[in-house]
């Protein structure tokens, strides 16, 4: 492998990370697994989810690009008012509810390294995980994601599928799944924690005691909390 276009990879996602934070890109509930991830000096992490509530306008719920439109997006839980609005757009496909669980790429300096990750992930809860490629530069890519989904049409062109007096057993059910994911995502970053870094990354270290970091050390099903009562 090229170990220093590896390294200067990982510098260059770690560096964005903390950029992605400060203007708002970063979904908040990873930081705790991220900055854990990347104290391990083989592995780095890249664009992550934490798990969301999705509304859409497309055909089908896994439509992506031109062919759909996201119209609704959160990481916390969602209120009645937040659904209702849905019934009162246009359609022009159809409106499809969509809650989905973490899913966490990063890259793994060698194939020992990711069959650890991978490992710990799966007696974690994430079964789907699985290397989704191999690169003299970018390492072993490793996806980590739960299977964590649910997905309900809600309205067509035609009329609505689910009636708006639904309402409150929509936002339990979504709420609910959003949380199973989240609580995946705290067992995972539990389960890292009993082991990693297993060789520290000097550099990381140096920058987490420079800048007073302290939230790696908390698990993220307490930060979602937080999150969810608007307290970050």
């Amino acid at each position: 492998m090229q170990e220093d276009a590896w390294v200067r990879r990982k510098r260059m996602f770690w560096r964005r990370m903390w950029e992605d934070l400060e203007i708002g890109y970063l979904d908040k509930d990873l930081l705790p697994l991220l900055i854990l991830l990347n104290t391990e000096r083989k592995v780095y992490t890249m664009s992550s989810c934490s798990g969301r509530i999705v509304a859409s306008d497309s055909e089908t719920p896994w439509e992506r690009g031109v062919d759909s439109t996201v119209i609704f997006k959160k990481h916390v839980p969602v209120e009645p008012g937040e659904l209702l609005r849905l019934y009162s757009i246009p359609v022009n496909r159809k409106i499809w509810l969509n809650v989905t669980g973490p899913i966490i790429h990063l890259s793994a300096r060698d194939l020992q390294t990711a069959a650890r990750i991978l490992r710990i992930a799966r007696l974690s809860g994430y079964k789907h995980s699985g290397i989704i490629s191999l690169s003299r530069s970018k390492g072993v890519i490793l996806e980590l994601t739960t299977g964590v989904y649910l997905s309900i049409p809600l309205r067509t062109r035609g009329g609505d599928v689910v009636g708006s007096e639904s309402i409150d057993g929509l936002v339990e059910l979504a709420n609910a799944t959003l949380y199973e994911g989240k609580k995946r995502l705290s067992r995972l970053y539990m389960e890292l924690k009993r082991s990693i870094p297993w060789s520290p990354d000097d550099e990381v270290m140096e920058y987490i005691v420079k800048h007073g970091i302290r939230i790696h050390e908390r698990d993220p099903l307490e930060v979602f909390g937080e999150l969810s009562r608007g307290m970050w």
